[in-house]
C-alpha cells in the first residue's frame, strides 16, 4: 500500500463518518419534529378534556347538589389540574431533550465538517 492509497482511505473514512453523522442529525431532527408535533397536537386535547366538561357539568347539576359538593368538585378539579400540569411538564421535557439532541448533533457535524475542511480535505 502506498502513501497515496492510505491518504485516500483516510479521506474516504472521513467522508463516510461525515455522511453517517449527517444521517444521525437527520434522524434526530425527524424525531424532534415528531415529538414537537405530538406535543402540539395533544396538549390542547388534554386541557380541553378537563377544563371544559367539568365546569359545564357542575353548571348543569348546580340545582341538585349540596354546598359541600362544590368543595369536593373544586378539590378534584385542582388535583386533576395539577396532574395535568405535571404530565405537561414531562411532555415538554421530552420534547426539549429531543431538540437539544438535534442541536448537539448539528454542532458536532459542523465541527467535524470544519475540521475536515481545515485539513484540506473538504467535500
Amino acid at each position: 500500500m502506498t502513501k497515496a492509497d492510505a491518504s485516500n482511505e483516510i479521506t474516504t473514512a472521513r467522508v463516510a463518518d461525515l455522511e453517517a453523522l449527517q444521517r444521525h442529525v437527520s434522524d434526530l431532527a425527524r424525531k424532534a419534529d415528531e415529538a414537537t408535533q405530538t406535543y402540539d397536537s395533544t396538549a390542547w386535547i388534554r386541557y380541553a378534556a378537563i377544563f371544559v366538561p367539568v365546569p359545564f357539568l357542575l353548571l348543569l347539576v348546580r340545582l341538585h347538589i349540596q354546598a359541600w359538593h362544590y368543595y369536593v368538585a373544586g378539590a378534584m378539579f385542582v388535583t386533576v389540574a395539577l396532574v395535568m400540569y405535571a404530565m405537561d411538564l414531562a411532555f415538554v421535557a421530552k420534547r426539549d431533550k429531543a431538540i437539544r439532541a438535534v442541536q448537539q448533533a448539528q454542532e458536532a457535524y459542523e465541527a467535524a465538517r470544519m475540521s475536515q475542511r481545515d485539513d484540506g480535505q473538504g467535500l
